[in-house]
């Protein structure tokens, strides 16, 4: 009962901060996709990049919250919708996370990989993973995106063909090797010339 209480509490708090900060109902915030928040922030001169960390932040909250309440469902599409809120802003405004975002993004995708990563997001994953530097995990995310959309294997050529322009250092801190670039671009053309 005490711990009940306290996920009502602390849903509570994500909604007067909703309301405090955003102006909007914690209801309507869980009810609007991805797109379609990213779409609002996107309204005006520029991408509202404050209220995009309070509304992922927030999110990421709920998510919390709901997870533990044992509301799965509803915790997963919160998480998710947090996911793509940051991965959003890390595209449009590179390097204005805070690096503690950047372990919320880490965390949601330890929480939400069991369930799996809808397409969509995996293609934002892959574009932020190579922004960051870590082609390793870019490139892992690549051939899971390949093997469910054959046309993304061309994308992952684009990929390699920019990763041969990178010094070996660089590649070496990314976790690819050059080496495995070429054999990955073998891969590649193999899936290529079988679609």
């Amino acid at each position: 009962m005490t711990k009940i209480k306290q996920y009502d509490a602390a849903e509570e708090e994500v909604q007067t901060s909703a309301k405090l900060l955003l102006g909007m109902d914690l209801r309507m915030l869980t009810a609007l996709s991805d797109a379609e928040l990213i779409r609002l922030l996107s309204l005006g001169e520029r991408f509202d990049v404050e209220k995009c960390v309070v509304i992922a932040g927030l999110l990421k909250i709920l998510g919390d919250v709901r997870h533990e309440r044992g509301e799965k469902e509803e915790s997963v599409h919160v998480r998710l919708t947090a996911l793509s809120l940051f991965l959003e802003l890390a595209h449009r405004e590179p390097g204005a996370l805070p690096s503690e975002y950047y372990e919320e993004v880490e965390s949601i995708i330890k929480t939400v990989a069991p369930t799996g990563i809808p397409s969509r997001l995996n293609k934002k994953l892959f574009g932020y993973y190579e922004a960051l530097g870590r082609f390793d995990k870019a490139e892992n995310i690549l051939f899971e995106l390949a093997e469910e959309d054959a046309s993304f294997v061309e994308d992952g050529m684009k990929f390699y063909e920019r990763l041969r322009m990178k010094d070996d250092g660089e590649l070496e801190r990314g976790n690819l090797p050059r080496i495995e670039i070429d054999a990955s671009v073998q891969d590649l053309a193999k899936r290529r010339g079988g679609t």
